[in-house]
């Protein structure tokens, strides 16, 4: 079911029920007036009869001829009539009303002043009070006085079909009420689903949902989908950056290897020097393609969201570590070391000696011989703090935006270490990032550069 028909419906569904609720207790305390005021009406009546009648009897008046003085007040809608002890009729004021009421032999059981509802034979309900008649503490008789509910009824009968009709009207008018506003409240909902399906059917991320209405929740939506279409724009063509950088890093290897084993196919009698070359030429292109196929499973895994164990990890001890393997390697620059005891972080283990050894081999390829490289582990307002600064031939300033882009390398870096695969550096932002850290840049062309690692202390 449309969210639309849907409004509607809820909408008259609870608009019915509150003019249901209100409607009904309108009725209902006006028929509770209407006959509360025939049944006071009745009791005025039958007390001044009464009082009328007991002053006649104690002046002696036989109760056969008493008068009573209420014909003006009765009508046609009351009528008073006096009944001797056993129930026969002595006096009425109304003959007409006996004869347009007529009354089933069993029709009063009464005894007292209650009042009580009965139906004549024409199925016109008639308010009966009855008060008795006391001479000398003695029952005599009874005055017996009627009310013909027919107006009441009638009229509350106009009345209920009236306000029914009414209500009717109202949902009517208040259901395309409600149509019209879900409408014009959800073209902006409309407008998301048609700009959904253009991207689907043209894969152009650039499309965006156009809106000039306020910033309510749909104004919201809107900005929050726009949103999600840079996000998505954004991935999509670093997705295809991706695959173009990525296809092309591995054809540059493998046109390599399969030129040399051409030449060693092709060539039986070439020298041993000059095939050892060739040899070493493969080698070195093989293990070039895995390490960049190693760097892209780590990119894909990440893109994937693995998700990766982690513990409270002494970083001085990893730095450390990290360091001395970096003894064993062939490297004509000096590292030196300043480490602060037992600085403690959360994370992995594993992805954290990754990242000390992407930065270290970065500082170990870009400084040129006899350079130096300063590691140093320190704390700062409750982060840990890395730095790994070196004596390198620097970043351009407009560049380093752009470092930890996959695939990407300055033209210096492609000169000084051409077997790079411009991975390493989107791999460690990725870590840091896993890590709720965050890295600071400095760099200065023939001067070095400075990586600032800060990551979450452990207390």
């Amino acid at each position: 079911m449309p969210i639309r028909l849907r409004l509607t419906l809820w909408n008259c569904l609870l608009f019915g029920s509150i003019m249901a609720l209100v409607i009904s207790i309108i009725y209902y305390t006006h028929k509770q007036a209407s006959y509360e005021a025939g049944d006071k009406m009745l009791t005025n009546i039958s007390s001044h009869v009464q009082e009328e009648i007991t002053r006649q009897l104690k002046k002696g008046t036989p109760l056969e001829k008493v008068n009573m003085s209420v014909d003006s007040l009765t009508i046609n809608e009351y009528a008073v009539m006096i009944k001797g002890k056993k129930d026969e009729l002595i006096q009425t004021t109304s003959h007409l009303f006996l004869k347009n009421h007529p009354f089933s032999k069993e029709k009063v059981f009464l005894d007292g002043s209650e009042f009580q509802t009965v139906t004549d034979k024409n199925g016109i309900r008639i308010r009966i009070k009855i008060n008795p008649i006391y001479l000398d503490q003695s029952k005599i008789g009874y005055i017996e006085t009627l009310y013909s509910l027919d107006s009441i009824d009638r009229s509350l009968k106009r009345f209920k079909w009236t306000v029914i009709g009414l209500s009717g009207i109202g949902i009517i008018i208040a259901s395309i009420a409600a149509w019209f506003l879900a409408k014009k409240t959800l073209w902006r909902v409309d407008l998301i689903g048609k700009t959904a399906k253009a991207i689907t059917a043209s894969q152009d991320f650039e499309q965006r949902v156009l809106y000039t209405g306020p910033p309510d929740e749909l104004g919201q939506l809107t900005g929050t989908f726009n949103q999600m279409l840079d996000s998505l724009e954004k991935a999509y063509k670093n997705q295809k950056r991706f695959l173009s950088d990525a296809s092309h890093e591995l054809r540059a290897p493998l046109t390599t290897i399969r030129g040399n084993l051409d030449i060693l196919h092709k060539m039986k009698n070439i020298p041993e020097s000059e095939r050892e070359e060739i040899l070493e030429d493969i080698r070195n292109e093989v293990i070039r393609m895995s390490k960049l196929v190693s760097d892209l499973l780590s990119l894909a895994r990440a893109d994937a969201g693995q998700i990766y164990q982690k513990n409270i990890i002494n970083l001085s001890t990893i730095t450390t570590e990290v360091l001395v393997e970096m003894e064993l390697w062939e490297k004509a620059v000096l590292i030196e070391s300043k480490i602060k005891d037992q600085v403690m972080v959360w994370g992995d283990q594993d992805l954290i000696k990754q990242l000390l050894i992407i930065f270290l081999d970065n500082s170990i390829q870009y400084t040129n011989p006899k350079g130096r490289i300063y590691v140093m582990v320190t704390e700062e307002k409750k982060q840990a703090v890395i730095q790994i600064k070196d004596t390198g031939i620097g970043i351009p300033m407009e560049k380093i935006p752009y470092i930890f882009d996959r695939f990407y390398r300055t033209e210096s870096a492609r000169k000084q270490s051409p077997d790079g695969t411009g991975l390493g550096l989107s791999i460690a932002k990725w870590i840091i990032d896993e890590h709720q850290g965050r890295i600071v840049v400095n760099s200065k062309l023939e001067e070095g550069t400075e990586f600032i690692i800060y990551l979450p202390l452990v207390y």
